[in-house]
């Protein structure tokens, strides 16, 4: 019967307390073992305050891991989460007013925003498998792993907001004037590049094998002066080119029917020797051994320009963990829109940081 299974659940849960509370656990079980030898009404009478009882307990060991959450400091809370707490509270508020999280209960655990974007978090800003976070959160694998999607559907419908192209002049020149005061070169809006996120072995393998030898998706983006992200790609397989993934991406099919609309004033990008040579996509010279002076010194301009689109995807993954390695997951829509949301989160805090930066100068 369903009301044995539930006192054998009960007794794993009073035995588990029996270090702290003596023998009164186990007498409280036996006296309940005793009701539920009655009859069957008396099993129905006792089987809600059992049920009643049992989602106390689970609702305090959730209250309790969030309670921890909570006591961090706040670098603990960045450390381990990748957000800081007032943008993480920030977008629980957001959560909570968007209605993507329902307020009643599923089962015995109260679904709130608040536990869902924590553990979200704890996945995206982290390696381990689900396990280990449904067991602090005291929630099923299954449930878990629904919560998680979930939240990543509901952080994609930011993108716009997060992740955007200048929007007017003045936008432009703001970029340009931080990268020509960073790197002496003038009207660049921003590096283009790859980074190879690894993922287990898919299905068609050998699409997804990099020339590095693991099997991974590529995410393209292009970034300003301040490692924001203003455009990205992603979600091509780790085998293709840095040069086929810029010609399948909209930025690129945008630019070649007008390219006055993403880059007016002759500003550009610029990119390493693997992409094209484009009136809005500028490489290096390429080394032939009879370079002139001034373009071996374009060169080295270059080079540390280009050093910014690394510095913002090891940032990436040092706050988002997951985007350095997927492992069990195979679906690459899940893993792709994943790497998005973590994109978006990326600017989120690039936000603070620049808005902190304005304030101790000010």
């Amino acid at each position: 019967m369903a009301h044995k299974a539930l006192l054998a659940l009960l007794g794993d849960t009073l035995s588990s307390k029996s270090d702290s509370s003596g023998s009164s656990s186990w007498s409280d079980l036996s006296s309940i073992r005793s009701e539920f030898s009655e009859d069957d009404d008396d099993e129905d009478r006792l089987f809600f305050p059992l049920m009643q009882y049992l989602i106390r307990l689970k609702r305090k060991r959730v209250d309790d891991y969030l309670h921890i959450i909570e006591s961090w400091t706040d670098v603990e809370f960045r450390n381990r989460l990748g957000l800081s707490r007032k943008i993480a509270y920030s977008l629980i508020d957001d959560l909570e007013k968007s209605g993507c999280i329902a307020n009643h209960k599923f089962g015995l655990k109260p679904l709130e925003p608040r536990l869902c974007f924590y553990i979200f978090l704890s996945f995206i800003a982290n390696t381990e498998p689900l396990t280990p976070i449904a067991t602090r959160f005291d929630i099923s694998i299954s449930s878990t792993f629904r919560v998680i999607r979930r939240i990543v559907a509901w952080i994609l419908t930011k993108m716009d907001e997060a992740i955007k192209w200048p929007q007017d002049i003045s936008d432009y020149r703001t970029i340009c004037d931080s990268f020509h005061s960073k790197t002496g070169i003038s009207n660049i809006l921003g590096v283009i590049d790859c980074t190879h996120v690894k993922i287990e072995k898919p299905k068609n393998a050998r699409e997804y094998c990099n020339p590095k030898g693991y099997y991974s998706i590529v995410l393209q983006a292009t970034i300003d002066a301040n490692l924001r992200f203003t455009n990205i790609y992603c979600g091509e397989p780790g085998s293709t080119s840095c040069a086929r993934i810029l010609r399948k991406s909209p930025i690129y099919h945008t630019a070649s029917q007008d390219q006055s609309v993403l880059f007016p004033l002759n500003t550009f990008l610029v990119g390493h020797s693997g992409y094209p040579s484009l009136t809005w996509l500028v490489p290096p010279f390429r080394e032939n051994k009879r370079l002139t002076l001034p373009q071996r010194e374009f060169n080295t301009l270059h080079a540390a320009t280009r050093k910014l689109s690394d510095k913002a995807f090891n940032l990436l993954k040092s706050r988002f963990k997951r985007v350095k390695l997927f492992t069990v997951y195979r679906n690459v829509a899940f893993i792709t829109d994943t790497i998005v949301a973590a994109c978006i989160l990326h600017n989120y805090c690039i936000e603070e940081s620049i808005f902190l930066e304005l304030n101790a100068g000010a």
